[in-house]
């Protein structure tokens, strides 16, 4: 039976003014598998596209790919098998006219220190600076990580906003597939990602 991954996007941005309302940011997007044209590569391909709207002037941070919160069957040595990326992983459009930013991918598994309370494994997608381009505070992106595993379909997240101190960031969902694991990643509704998510429904 093909297993279920429920992952969540979660985008981090600065804020050091009036912090947004629940519901004014946007993050969401799909992963798409297929076959890896590159035959002496991984398997599989999976492309995921991705738009956000932080709601405020303050600019894409970063992106996390929110795998699992540490409470299943997966460890890091199991994500660190399964997933392979490039370098740079990923480009979106960017300020000023439209410039492209390229990133790079990390794989996290002690959470995300700037974000309280996210712990557990992600995949982090960080902007690489190079002084004249840089994420806004909307845009769209492609990101691409390979795997060896086939793809099994995607329990869409929930939408939902936390603003906490001076940082904002916000909650999305995904749609599609994700490399089918062994392990069993737990649902962040029985995480403390979804408690918190829960109290902005």
């Amino acid at each position: 039976m093909k297993t279920k991954i429920l992952i969540g996007m979660m985008l981090l941005v600065l804020s050091f003014g009036t912090q947004a309302l629940a519901g004014d940011c946007f993050i969401g997007g799909t992963i798409t598998a297929s076959p890896n044209p590159d035959l002496m590569g991984p398997n599989w391909m999976y492309t995921m596209e991705l738009s956000w709207d932080t709601g405020t002037n303050y600019a894409l941070s970063h992106a996390n790919l929110l795998l699992d919160p540490g409470l299943g069957t997966c460890t890091c040595a199991d994500f660190q098998d399964a997933l392979i990326w490039e370098s740079p992983a990923g480009y979106s459009d960017g300020t000023p006219g439209g410039c492209q930013v390229d990133y790079e991918a990390y794989l996290e598994c002690s959470g995300d220190p700037s974000i309280p309370g996210v712990d557990g494994f992600l995949l982090k997608f960080e902007p690489i600076e190079n002084g004249s381009c840089e994420p806004g505070a909307t845009g769209t992106g492609t990101f691409v990580f390979f795997s060896n595993l086939p793809p099994a379909p995607i329990d869409e997240d929930v939408l939902s906003v936390v603003d906490k101190f001076a940082l904002q960031y916000c909650f999305g969902h995904l749609s599609g597939d994700f490399p089918a694991m062994a392990c069993d990643p737990v649902s962040s509704e029985e995480s403390s990602w979804g408690n918190v998510k829960g109290m902005f429904r």
